[in-house]
Order: structure tokens, then C-alpha cells, then sequence
């Protein structure tokens, strides 16, 4: 017999495994709920430019494609923001503002699979639209946090960095880098975390930038926001120093500011971020950035609508799930089962099966199909967790009755099979 196997990256999902996945979407819509984000989703295939426009090099290599019996070149989704985008674009002027939506998506990436990245994952994206306020940068950031300590994450095991794209973008032309050169070296300096201090150096200089210009992008990198000197920044660079600012300020309002810290080193790989963009990282710096986002004011109208700036993050299943289980956060899979009907034998078959048919109208009950006997099926009530065993018996029958025992305290009573 041939033994077929799953295809890399790729998960199955036992009940346990679902049941810690469903601890982690509950957490993500409650979040989302608390601040009046509506829930929405895109189709799993989009036409492949519609990442190719603007995400970026990373994510157009890692798409799945094919070309369908039209002979048009589909992807399975990477990720959701530009279908979101899509999907506002063509009912712009129906959508009440701001337009605030959250979707748990199942995304697929060819990409090595790693510890917390796999080719197929789930991920929370949440996005504001409409917007231009920092305020509602700082709301996704204050939803963010929410989540994080819904699972009892504290400001010792996690943190949000933050930076803003005009201020950053600013900065690295005025450290000497050509104009030319600022998108590759903005992809140099989003890895500087996985390079040593050298190879961050020979990573710019490799890509044409001058020694002194890379030397300058190393210092404003360890810098802080009070060494930034607004006047000489330039234009874009003074817009973007206000920006955070006000940004600092809303988070500050939210209570939060203890969570984050302002980190230049942030730029997110993906070309369609304007302003403020921000991870969440573990403070052991063990994982991979646990969520990530920003604010994207021109995707809209880049996919045909109106102008209409947005920000948003993604949150995966995968590095997440990790987390939380190494910080005992993720709670032990068990079944809650209320009720196990436990017929005594079978001549009391059908009557356990009414009486099971009654309780699913309160709660849910199992009952045994597999002819056990009355000492297998206690142990295996005990083995799912069962609060309750319902004991029918042919004498408690002839008296209307079962019996049924708690098996927490082992206490039993009898019980009017009326009252159930």
C-alpha cells in the first residue's frame, strides 16, 4: 500500500491541535470585538498582480501560481491587505467610514519552512480605513497590545517597536545614501536584527553605499527619538517626526507607551507602507516578530479607488502558537463534556439514546456506541474529562430514574428522568 505523505509546510490539524487553534481565534475576534472591528474575508485565489503591484520583492517570490484554463496567471492569497484593498476599491463610496475590518485567513508562501514560519498559516489581519488621524494608527497598535495580554502577556515578555517610514526614509538620504539605492538599502536595514554589526556594513557597502554614508545609517540607527534634530530634517522628514509624535502621544493616551519602544531599524518588507509602521517582537528575542504592520495611505487607490488611507497589522497562528507555549500560556487541550450516558447494558441501549437526545437540548453529552462495559466506559469518561456519568440501569428505568454521578466528588443521586 502506498503511504501518502502531507506536503511540507503544510499542518494536520488532530482535535487537540484544533482546540488550541480555536483558543488563539477566540482570543483574536474578542479583541477585535472590544473595539468594533466587523469581521470580513476575500476569495483563497486573486489574479497574481494584485501582489505583484505593490508588496514589495519578497512576497511575489513566494506566492503559489498557475495559470488557469483562461490562460490567467492566479496565486493562492500571501496575505490578505491587498484583497482588502480590492475589496474597498469597488464599494468605496457604499462603505461607511472608517471602514474597520478584521478576517482570520488561511495564507499559503513557498518559502523554507522554519521554526514559526510554515507555507501555510493562519493569520488575524485588522485594518482601519478612512482614517488619517494617528489616532487610528494607535488604535490597531492599542488592539495589538489587547491581544497580547488577553493571553496574560506582560511588558516583560513582549513588546511593540515602532517607526515611521517619511522620518526613517529622511534620515537614511540625509546619512548620504543615493536616492537610487534607498529601496535596496531599506531592505538591508529591516534585516539588521539577523546581521552582525560588520555584515550590516558590507551589506550596504555591497549594495554601492559609501563607508561614511553606512557608518551614518549604523548611528541613527542606535539612536534615540530626543537625539533627532527636527530642523534638520527635511520635508518629508519633519512631516514624518510629527507624525510619530502625535502617534506617541495617542499611544500615551491608550495607557500603552509601556509597551513599546521607538526602534528606526523597523521598515516592513513591503513597499506599500507611507507612514507609520510597527512589530511586535518577544522581549528573550527568541522568535520571529509576533505581528507586524503599518499604515498604507495610497494601496486604495492604487487598486482603482479614491484615496483612502488605511493602516493595519497581521498577526500569524504559527510563531504565536510557539510563544505561548513556551510561556505555559496555551491552555491544555481537553474535550468539555457535560454529560456521559453510561447504559448498563443493551438491553438499556435505546432508552440511553433518548435520554442523551434530551440532554444535547441543555448541553452536550456523549454516550458510549462501542458496547463497553460499565467499567471501560468510567474509564473512559474519566479520560475525556466528563463532569457527569448518567448511569442508566434497567431498575432506575422501571422506576423513571437514572442515577448520576459527579465525577469530581464521586457523589451520586438519583435523579427523575422529567427533571433532566
Amino acid at each position: 500500500m502506498t503511504s501518502v505523505q502531507g506536503l511540507k509546510g503544510t499542518r494536520d490539524f488532530y482535535p487537540k491541535d484544533m482546540q488550541e487553534l480555536n483558543f488563539i481565534f477566540n482570543a483574536w475576534k474578542a479583541a477585535a470585538g472590544k473595539f468594533n472591528y466587523q469581521e470580513f474575508d476575500g476569495p483563497m485565489l486573486e489574479p497574481a498582480e494584485l501582489w505583484s503591484l505593490k508588496s514589495g520583492a519578497e512576497i511575489p517570490e513566494q506566492m503559489y501560481c498557475f495559470e488557469d484554463k483562461g490562460g490567467k496567471k492566479i496565486a493562492v492569497r500571501p496575505e490578505l491587505t491587498p484583497t482588502l484593498a480590492r475589496m474597498v476599491a469597488a464599494k468605496q463610496k457604499e462603505l461607511q467610514k472608517p471602514i474597520k475590518w478584521f478576517s482570520i485567513a488561511r495564507c499559503w508562501r513557498y518559502e523554507a519552512p522554519q521554526s514559526g514560519r510554515l507555507r501555510e498559516f493562519f493569520q488575524l489581519n485588522v485594518d482601519c480605513l478612512g482614517a488619517e488621524s494617528m489616532a487610528a494608527d494607535a488604535e490597531v497598535i492599542a488592539n495589538v497590545v489587547e491581544i497580547m495580554r488577553s493571553f496574560g502577556c506582560t511588558e516583560s515578555e513582549f513588546y511593540v517597536r515602532l517607526n515611521n517610514r517619511k522620518l526613517i526614509t529622511s534620515l537614511i538620504l540625509g546619512a548620504g545614501v543615493e536616492k537610487a539605492k534607498l529601496q535596496e538599502a531599506s531592505r538591508v536595514i529591516d534585516k539588521k536584527d539577523k546581521l552582525s554589526e560588520k555584515d550590516f556594513i558590507l551589506a550596504l557597502k555591497d549594495l554601492g553605499v559609501k563607508q561614511e554614508a553606512a557608518d551614518n545609517i549604523l548611528a541613527i540607527l542606535k539612536s534615540e527619538i530626543a537625539d533627532i534634530k527636527e530642523d534638520k530634517l527635511d520635508e518629508t522628514g519633519k512631516e514624518g517626526y510629527k507624525e510619530l509624535m502625535e502617534l506617541i502621544g495617542c499611544i500615551n493616551a491608550y495607557g500603552i507607551f509601556r509597551y513599546c519602544k521607538i526602534d528606526f531599524s523597523i521598515m516592513r518588507g513591503f513597499d506599500y507602507y507611507t507612514s507609520t509602521v510597527f512589530e511586535v517582537f518577544d522581549k528573550s528575542g527568541e522568535f520571529r516578530a509576533l505581528a507586524g504592520g503599518g499604515r498604507y495611505d495610497d494601496l486604495v487607490a492604487d487598486f482603482g479607488g479614491e484615496k483612502c488611507p488605511g493602516v493595519g497589522y497581521g498577526m500569524g497562528d504559527v510563531v504565536l502558537g510557539l510563544f505561548l507555549k513556551k510561556l505555559g500560556k496555551m491552555p491544555a487541550a481537553k474535550p468539555e463534556v457535560e454529560y456521559y450516558v453510561a447504559p448498563v447494558n443493551e438491553n438499556v441501549a435505546r432508552q440511553a439514546i433518548e435520554i442523551a437526545v434530551k440532554l444535547r437540548k441543555k448541553a452536550n453529552a456523549e454516550i458510549d456506541i462501542t458496547g463497553k462495559s460499565l467499567k471501560k466506559q468510567f474509564e473512559y469518561a474519566d479520560s475525556i474529562g466528563a463532569k457527569m456519568i448518567v448511569i442508566v440501569g434497567e431498575k432506575d428505568l422501571k422506576e423513571g430514574k437514572v442515577t448520576i454521578r459527579d465525577m469530581k466528588t464521586g457523589k451520586e443521586e438519583k435523579v427523575v428522568l422529567d427533571l433532566l
